[in-house]
């Protein structure tokens, strides 16, 4: 390494603290997440910090050691997708620290003019600028994954709140259904309501469908193998509140839904079920 290059590492290290004050001051954010807690707040301190390891990262990567570099930009990544912070926001921090970057080293050189070439300048600009594009490309897509795996969890459990197993009974338990149902939405109903009806041990299941406005094809078929499958479990499956929409479906997939039991009215069913009940006690 020439001695400009060692004085520059040098310049820029010793900087670093320097710079991450200026970037400190200029931190901008749209309202939401880290940026936006109180500068005296501890998730301010952790800013500093990290801001910091990120210089020094930038800095070593002169140096062909981007090690750093990739864990800063995993740690980064993570930690914003966990405080909601949006990715815009991110973006807007990093080119305002990028220009700063840029400026420290314009003041090196002016310091340096009679040491410093534009042919190095230019290599200087090469490399950092492909370390910054680096680093932005490894925060987003680690952004973007992160928030994919937490939107994804979220979406599951929003999901399984959203078809519960109401247990009325030792062996009567009710599925109410409320809003549009698709195919993702009934697959993970098929799934969650099989173990759930299985675990209560019940020997009645009721698939309220009042709450639907419609369903299509692929849904109406997954909802008749879905009585199919109680059935084998010992589970009998009844439907109440189906619309005739969804019924004309049905009868044009060819679904017979004649041995399952269908009411208009949720009461009903659970009238039919009680009935049967002292029909067999009897």
């Amino acid at each position: 390494m020439k001695m400009i290059e060692e004085k520059l590492l040098h310049f820029m290290m010793e900087n670093i603290t320097n710079m991450t004050e200026e970037w400190f001051d200029k931190v901008y954010t749209s309202g939401i997440g880290v940026y936006a807690q109180p500068k005296n707040s501890e998730a301010f301190v952790q800013l500093r910090a990290m801001n910091a390891k990120f210089n020094k990262a930038v800095t070593q990567s002169m140096l062909g050691s981007d090690m750093e570099l990739v864990e800063w930009a995993e740690s980064i990544a993570s930690s914003r997708t966990r405080s909601a912070t949006p990715l815009y926001d991110v973006i807007v921090n990093f080119s305002t620290f990028r220009s700063i970057y840029y400026a420290k080293i314009e003041q090196f050189i002016e310091n340096h003019e009679n040491e410093v070439t534009g042919k190095m300048v230019i290599g200087w600009v090469r490399i950092i600028s492909r370390k910054f594009d680096e680093a932005t490309q490894l925060v987003t897509q680690k952004y973007i994954n992160d928030y994919e795996h937490i939107f994804s969890s979220q979406q599951e459990t929003i999901i399984a709140l959203g078809t519960p197993v109401i247990k009325v009974d030792e062996q009567l338990g009710i599925i109410p259904l409320v809003g549009e149902i698709d195919t993702y939405r009934a697959s993970k109903l098929i799934e969650s309501s099989l173990n759930k009806a299985s675990e209560m041990e019940l020997e009645y299941i009721i698939l309220d469908l009042s709450g639907v406005p419609i369903i299509d094809t692929m849904v109406a078929n997954q909802i008749f193998q879905l009585g199919e499958s109680f059935n084998l479990l010992g589970i009998s499956m009844i439907i109440t509140g189906m619309r005739p929409e969804i019924a004309q479906t049905s009868i044009s997939l060819g679904l017979d839904f004649s041995e399952m039991k269908t009411f208009a009215h949720l009461y009903q069913a659970i009238n039919y079920i009680r009935n049967m009940k002292l029909v067999r006690n009897i």
